[in-house]
């Protein structure tokens, strides 16, 4: 702003204007997104001065990247931005420069107001589908906001009736829980062998244990098809996502099968506690969900 008058800056952030000497002149933003102290000078002053460089701060920008999110079993694009005043700040749709997104069909709009702090807004994934990828820019207050051809899936958002990520840990607990029990006993029988305890058959030894968990590793695994990747419960199943349940009953009754059968003497002790490790097993796949849904 120039007194009352908007100017609107070039593709470059400049402006040229021509001043009369002896008035005096207030420049100001015309924006109350984009914030820099106003100047006050005659107009003999200001050219005189000129070219001037505002220093100017941006309240409101975005700094990550938009990302895949799931509402109401439909793909979006999920575009966060954070205002550093304590006000909703405008940025009308008016001035397309500052405020507008490219979309594969022209149908994508970026919101006008952002609330205080850090907020975002959803646009369906569909208008920036473009072959095998996306395509999209949201031009924003100078900076360009590019979606990637593949984004990843947001792991930090709260919007209502979006897919929750699941930590690969949870997921994958049952099995390497098993990994460690098995591995324990591997130990403690070469223990028993080492002090005598465990004869062996003709002198050769061969673990009952390391074949009876690698059998239920490998049933897990099947159990949890996916459990290697990124996984989600949805409250519905998103398009290109698969729901997968979880039957807590296999995975009890196949953790146990480690312990069951006749082993060789010597080392039926080392299975003596088979009920806790059971039941430790059994608080460990609390944490894991009834279902999980893998996306492509």
């Amino acid at each position: 702003m120039i007194n009352t008058q908007v100017e609107n800056t070039d593709t470059n952030g400049q402006v040229v204007e021509s001043l009369i000497i002896y008035e005096h002149y207030t420049i100001s933003s015309g924006l109350e997104a984009i914030s820099f102290s106003p100047i006050y000078d005659t107009g003999e002053a200001l050219s005189a001065r000129s070219p001037i460089t505002i220093e100017a701060q941006r309240l409101v920008s975005s700094a990550e990247a938009p990302c895949r999110i799931v509402v109401g079993g439909s793909p979006n694009i999920y575009f966060s931005s954070t205002n550093e005043s304590d006000h909703v700040l405008s940025v009308p749709l008016t001035y397309s420069e500052l405020n507008s997104i490219y979309s594969v069909t022209g149908q994508a709009v970026p919101p006008e107001s952002f609330s205080s702090g850090t907020s975002g807004f959803i646009v369906p994934e569909e208008y920036f589908r473009q072959g095998e990828g996306l395509t999209g820019v949201w031009k924003f207050l100078g900076q360009n906001i590019t979606l990637s051809a593949q984004p990843e899936f947001c792991t930090d958002r709260g919007v209502p009736g979006e897919c929750s990520p699941i930590d690969p840990v949870t997921l994958r607990a049952p099995i390497n829980h098993t990994k460690d029990v098995v591995i324990r006993l591997v130990q403690r029988s070469l223990a028993a062998a080492k002090a005598g305890r465990w004869k062996g058959s003709n002198g050769s030894f061969s673990v009952p244990f390391l074949k009876r968990g690698a059998a239920a590793i490998a049933l897990m695994e099947k159990l949890f098809p996916s459990s290697a990747q990124q996984n989600f419960v949805c409250p519905v199943t998103p398009l290109s996502c698969t729901t997968y349940r979880v039957s807590k009953a296999r995975l009890i009754n196949t953790f146990s099968s480690i312990f069951k059968g006749r082993l060789p003497r010597g080392l039926e002790s080392i299975v003596a506690n088979s009920d806790k490790e059971i039941a430790n097993f059994k608080r460990q796949i609390k944490k894991v969900p009834d279902s999980y849904t893998s996306c492509r």
